[in-house]
């Protein structure tokens, strides 16, 4: 056995891995995200906090739950893991209610409390809705995802929807009203629900004050509670379940080009691309916007010479699909969707696999330190240059960790729908400040 009283994560996608491993991380938790679980063995020492990837957002539900329950067995019997956490996405995409109860089979923990909300990214429970920045997640870019498209924005509704119908009953949740009076009525509240043999228990939250009043209820359940939620919930438990905080040491991070691969096709995607194309500030950053004859054939010398060329000294180069959107509102481009028989879907697969290639093939002439945007995106390109684990070096920002691999690449990952329209600036200024001298 590797360590005890450590940290298991076991998030569905690579950008919700890295946003939640680094709460622990500023807490001062040595933390790896492990991108393959083939590759967890006891070469990796001294880790406290594991995250474990298991890409299966948008795969079967019935591959997905075994998955989990697998790799949290994986956790709990070989490394001896003590605090477990599911991490589910803040805009409740995935096979969540699947994947919570295989996680609390493979614990054999009594509940879990559902608690999405991301309220330092404007990401809210209230009366059991999830909202975004005010507006139901059903009227978001997370509606219009090709893969797992959202619906509705009742949060209980939404795990029922993944569930039997005879397993409806499992669903509970607790409302504002008991979250306000803090953690002893929530305590209460959730031994109640517990025993009347609820599993999924959706917990309102609007404020940081509220995650912490969970947390502590969670500490005076007679029950063992498995937390299911963000990277904000993940941020609360951080002091309790690791004590004593360690402040991490800053990095000096080397002077490298940046090659940043979005295949986001989000709003707040394009509006970050827009604005550091606006930005005055930051110099030397060439933009490549893909187009649907590009997506459709494999990427070519020419490319991967144009960005190659212009990855030197600090230099940026942004390859981005945010143009795709309007391109694909033309006819011409609909037609020729509809005649080679592909569907919104199986395009976005060719998005990704054509970036991961790129990737692939720039750093076999290049040295870049890799910015990726969209979760797929990220797991994928990180993959294809083999990658099978990193380890969380900083905090670039409360939600986006530096990351490094086995050979010393440094990563940064961001979700397509994630942060402000200045956060891809923010990104890059960071590296500005943080340069070896």
């Amino acid at each position: 056995m590797l360590i005890s009283n450590s940290i298991g994560i076991v998030a569905d996608d690579l950008t919700g891995a890295n946003d939640t491993a680094l709460q622990f991380f500023m807490k001062g938790s040595n933390t790896e995200i492990i991108l393959d679980v083939n590759s967890l063995n006891e070469n990796h020492l001294n880790v406290e906090t594991w995250a474990l990837c298991n890409e299966t957002r948008n795969i079967d539900p019935e591959i997905a739950g075994k998955t989990v329950y697998e790799t949290t067995k994986l956790l709990k019997e070989k490394f001896g893991i003590e605090y477990f956490y599911k991490k589910i996405d803040s805009t409740l995409r995935g096979n969540i209610s699947v994947e919570i109860l295989a996680m609390l089979e493979a614990t054999e923990y009594d509940a879990a409390i559902v608690a999405p909300a991301f309220v330092q990214e404007g990401r809210i429970t209230i009366g059991g809705y999830q909202l975004l920045k005010g507006i139901p997640i059903e009227r978001t870019d997370a509606a219009r995802d090709p893969r797992a498209p959202i619906y509705e924005s009742y949060i209980p509704d939404i795990l029922k929807r993944g569930l039997s119908t005879s397993a409806h009953e499992l669903v509970g949740s607790i409302e504002m009203k008991t979250i306000a009076k803090g953690a002893g009525p929530i305590a209460l509240k959730l031994n109640e629900l517990i025993s009347a043999g609820k599993k999924l228990i959706v917990m309102d939250s609007v404020s940081t004050v509220d995650f912490e009043q969970i947390v502590l209820a969670m500490q005076k359940s007679s029950y063992n509670i498995l937390p299911a939620g963000s990277a904000g919930l993940a941020h609360a438990l951080g002091g309790v379940w690791l004590g004593e905080i360690k402040p991490p040491v800053q990095k000096k991070v080397p002077m490298l080009p940046k090659l940043i691969l979005s295949g986001s096709a989000t709003s707040t995607t394009a509006l970050q691309i827009k604005k550091l194309q606006e930005d005055t500030d930051i110099e030397n950053t060439y933009f490549i916007s893909l187009h649907l004859d590009d997506i459709l054939k494999e990427p070519d010398e020419a490319l991967i010479e144009r960005i190659a060329s212009n990855l030197v000294k600090e230099n940026i180069v942004a390859v981005h699909v945010c143009d795709l959107k309007e391109e694909l509102t033309e006819e011409c481009a609909k037609n020729r969707l509809i005649d080679e028989g592909i569907t919104k879907e199986e395009l976005a697969t060719k998005i990704i696999d054509f970036l991961a290639k790129l990737a692939c093939r720039v750093k076999q002439c290049a040295e870049f330190i890799l910015i990726t945007i969209g979760g797929e995106t990220s797991y994928r390109c990180s993959k294809a240059i083999n990658c099978e684990y990193l380890q969380v070096v900083d905090a670039i920002l409360p939600s986006i960790p530096l990351c490094m691999d086995a050979n010393a690449q440094l990563i940064v990952t961001k979700s397509g729908n994630l942060g402000t329209s200045s956060t891809l600036i923010d990104i890059l200024k960071y590296f500005e400040h943080h340069k070896n001298e």
